[in-house]
């Protein structure tokens, strides 16, 4: 037996239905434009559906939406491409962020989780200089003071710089951490990342550091070593850098 159908509402669609219904569809629309990856140039309509789970005509409907306001581009063989919009809107953050607003807080809870001091250090000509700091609260750490200059060639935030300065090249994951064990001081030890900006430049390097007796524990270096990874990625990805970079 068919279950009966039931019959079509009058009046308007209930503020809360369309309010659901424009919410689906800008979903859907930022479906289509994180659809883009690295190196693609423009996209065909079947390979957007393929990539989003769209139907073409959805896929066709919000992509003429998004050509309106310059966010895509269609292309003379029928490919989209995105579009201008997007450009003045990178520019748009990039001119609005502050690194120190956007770096802080991970850095301390970077020093709140590993209990050890955290700092981000920047390339400055034959050394390192230290940008950013939150000190450990252990009775014996290391003592370093913003603005301090470093030996570039010793210790893992060295190496992070000196080795990525051009670029990440096809590192990834755990493969973009560097450790270091008394290089710069036999009492010392660190782990370090890259921070990266939105187009895969190092900003600089974060780093943990503690003495070499608390490091000396392989579980301890693993669980400096992911915690710095981890952190890295969260503001890589604050800063609109390729935060997938860190992952596997």
């Amino acid at each position: 037996m068919r279950n009966p159908v039931k019959p079509a509402q009058d009046g308007p669609t209930p503020p809360r239905r369309r309010e659901a219904d424009g919410a689906a569809a800008v979903d859907r629309a930022l479906s289509i434009l994180l659809a883009f990856r690295e190196g693609d140039r423009s996209l065909t309509l079947g390979e957007l559906s393929r990539r989003t789970g769209l139907y073409k005509s959805t896929a066709l409907r919000l992509l003429a939406s998004l050509e309106r306001q310059n966010f895509v581009l269609r292309q003379p063989d029928g490919a989209w491409r995105l579009g201008p919009a997007l450009f003045r809107l990178g520019a748009l953050f990039e001119r609005s962020l502050d690194l120190r607003s956007v770096v802080e807080p991970t850095l301390r809870a970077l020093a709140a989780e590993t209990g050890e001091s955290v700092s981000l250090y920047v390339r400055e000509r034959d050394r390192r200089l230290c940008l950013m700091r939150i000190e450990s609260r252990q009775n014996v750490r290391d003592h370093i003071a913003v603005g301090a200059l470093l030996p570039i060639d010793r210790g893992a935030a060295g190496r992070v710089l000196t080795r990525y300065e051009s670029g990440i090249g096809e590192d990834r994951g755990e493969a973009l951490l560097a450790s270091s064990m008394g290089e710069r001081d036999p009492e010392l030890a660190a782990a370090a990342a890259p921070v990266l900006d939105r187009d895969g430049m190092m900003v600089g390097a974060l780093c943990v550091a503690g003495t070499a007796t608390r490091f000396a524990d392989p579980a301890v270096m693993v669980r400096v070593r992911l915690a710095v990874l981890a952190a890295a990625r969260r503001v890589t990805a604050m800063l609109g850098g390729p935060a997938d970079r860190f992952d596997g």
